[in-house]
């Protein structure tokens, strides 16, 4: 029996650009610099614990056997693009569909089952529901 992906897509709270050794920014890094400086990244903090507990639950409630959970950076589209579509053709998904969902992939706090953004913005409860729902209307593998 195939597993099913399950993409959590959230931001890193890391600057992306130049993203080699020498250009990467963190919090800490700027700590470093200035004492007082405000925390660029703290946006995503909420984003972060909020997508944490959707993994702690889905993690709680299918082995791993059953679904691969992969954590995401909506702004790593050189991976995540192509995942989503080659997932959401093998689902079966119509090409204009797959491409909705490629786009609608890339917001942060999506949840993502084999290339179809299941929701944004859910608790880890309505996660759990929303991911249960999908693999119970998917034909067996």
């Amino acid at each position: 029996m195939a597993r099913h992906r399950v993409l959590l897509i959230r931001e890193w709270d890391t600057q992306s650009g130049g993203s080699g050794c020498c250009g990467r920014i963190t919090s800490s890094g700027l700590e470093l610099l200035h004492e007082s400086c405000d925390d660029p990244f703290e946006r995503n903090r909420v984003d972060m614990d909020r997508m944490g507990a959707v993994y702690r639950a889905l993690r709680e409630r299918f082995s791993e056997d059953e679904v691969e959970l992969i954590v995401v950076d909506p702004r790593n589209t050189v991976w995540l693009l192509p995942a989503v579509w080659r997932d959401a053709r093998r689902r079966g998904l119509p090409a204009r569909e797959a491409l909705r969902n490629l786009n609608a992939a890339t917001t942060a706090c999506a949840v993502v089952c084999d290339g179809k953004v299941l929701t944004t913005d859910a608790t880890p409860q309505e996660a759990v529901e929303a991911v249960e729902t999908d693999l119970g209307a998917q034909p067996a593998r």
